[in-house]
């Protein structure tokens, strides 16, 4: 094939992708993954040099705490939400949009301020296990449970009625956004000078602000055929559904920060810093993945409940090709320039940082690999299989960070969070072929239109 020949093919396919609305909403969602990845890193960046390793390690411990809280204030809303609203969109019950927002509104907020209450008396009980900033710093976070619980209730609900790009705004562009222009207002007032609870106040100052744009854009975008729908509640059929999504979303974070937490027994501030910043390095590798989920989510749940077996598996494929394509290329880019690349940025002191990052960037390839696989089971009425699987993924990630953070430190915690993250896959990638009679990978071949 020919150089002009190859050049057409690119160019026709580049319009048929321009030309599609999911293929659109996808290059849109990349991009503004793109921006919210460039900013979280540079607020890490910030606050890696601003703190230095032991405030950073303390911020990060708070920080992975407050993550754990939001589960049950959260209660696997979210997903729902997405799910719920965009099949109600396609039969047209617009009384079950307006009851599942009611609803699961109603419920967040109630088990927030719940929560709230319970943890800060917890908190003030235990305050000399927080002593001094880490207990500043924890008072202070308290706040970002319901914030974050009903800003992503918020964005989910805006997802599930295809406003793919409004239901990402506040948390992935408006919300780290304002927390850097707040570093670098304080980093200037402050002359280079900031501490662990400072860095807290500002990140929810933020989140306060992102959230109050969210409740706008969702305002806005309400079609007025729901608002004007009288409430119809499936209060029993709701809550069986987001009883294993909640318990999804705690197996989740308790994958996702059980390291740090464990660190936290065994290992200085400093390491716990340390191992953050391989983490959030790591972590970009996926951004990807979680751009890509964003569009397909509630196009897995329509296409699902009209029966398109085939463009379901289409989809399927197609765009665990793009999640694999762009870890690829941030992958190689890490293995080769890692190490320079931290010393450059964070500083020499968290040089140390670049063996468990190339660890865990093993980890998120095989994630990107296996496509959409926990997205795809729940949005189709499988959340049950995905809570089988995480839960082994994540007992045997706090088995291995127990067994192994105490002999290799962080190096040990890393390889424990890999082995649980290609668990994980294995075992969902297998239920979504038993139960869907879908092939997740991506390369696998995608089937032809008839």
């Amino acid at each position: 094939m020919g150089k002009k020949e190859t050049l057409e093919r690119l160019n026709l396919r580049m319009r048929q992708i321009l030309n599609s609305s999911i293929g659109r909403e996808t290059l849109s969602s990349i991009g503004l993954k793109f921006s919210s990845v460039g900013l979280v890193f540079v607020s890490t960046v910030q606050l890696a040099r601003l703190l230095g390793p032991a405030d950073y390690g303390i911020y990060s411990y708070i920080y992975a705490i407050i993550s754990l809280l939001s589960v049950p204030s959260e209660f696997g809303l979210p997903t729902l939400v997405v799910r719920e609203t965009a099949r109600s969109m396609v039969r047209k019950d617009y009384s079950a949009v307006h009851g599942i927002w009611s609803w699961s509104g109603k419920m967040t907020g109630i088990i927030s301020f719940c929560l709230l209450g319970l943890t800060g008396i917890v908190a003030w009980l235990l305050h000399e296990s927080l002593a001094g900033r880490r207990f500043e710093t924890f008072i202070l976070a308290l706040a970002l449970v319901p914030l974050i619980a009903l800003g992503d209730l918020r964005g989910a609900a805006l997802r599930g009625l295809n406003k793919i790009v409004s239901g990402q705004l506040p948390e992935f562009l408006i919300r780290p956004g304002f927390f850097v222009i707040l570093l670098v207002g304080v980093e200037l007032l402050r002359y280079n000078s900031i501490s662990a609870p400072v860095a807290m106040m500002l990140y929810v100052v933020a989140s306060a602000l992102a959230f109050g744009i969210g409740a706008w854009l969702l305002w806005r975008a309400t079609p007025a055929l729901v608002r004007q729908a009288p409430i119809r509640f499936e209060n029993r059929s709701w809550l069986l559904s987001a009883l294993p999504l909640a318990f999804i979303g705690g197996m989740q974070l308790i994958n996702s920060q059980a390291s740090i937490i464990i660190q936290g027994f065994f290992l200085p501030d400093p390491a716990i810093g340390i191992f953050r910043v391989a983490t959030q390095v790591s972590n970009l590798a996926s951004f990807g993945l979680l751009a890509v989920n964003m569009v397909v989510a509630p196009r897995f749940a329509s296409l699902y409940t009209m029966g398109e077996k085939k463009k379901l598996q289409r989809l399927v494929t197609n765009s665990a090709r793009v999640i694999l394509i762009f870890n690829l290329f941030l992958t190689i880019g890490f293995v080769v320039l890692g190490k320079i690349f931290l010393i450059k940025v964070f500083g020499v002191s968290y040089e140390s940082a670049y063996i468990p990052l190339l660890i865990m960037l093993g980890g998120q390839l095989v994630n990107s690999g296996a496509g959409s696989v926990a997205m795809l089971l729940n949005m189709t009425n499988h959340e049950r299989e995905t809570a089988k699987g995480i839960t082994i993924a994540a007992v045997l990630n706090i088995f291995f960070n127990l067994i192994l953070i105490p002999k290799w430190g962080i190096i040990g915690s890393s390889i424990a969070t890999v082995i649980s993250l290609i668990t994980w896959n294995i075992i969902l990638w297998w239920i979504v072929r038993d139960k869907l009679r879908i092939n997740s990978l991506a390369f696998f071949p995608s089937p032809k239109e008839e």
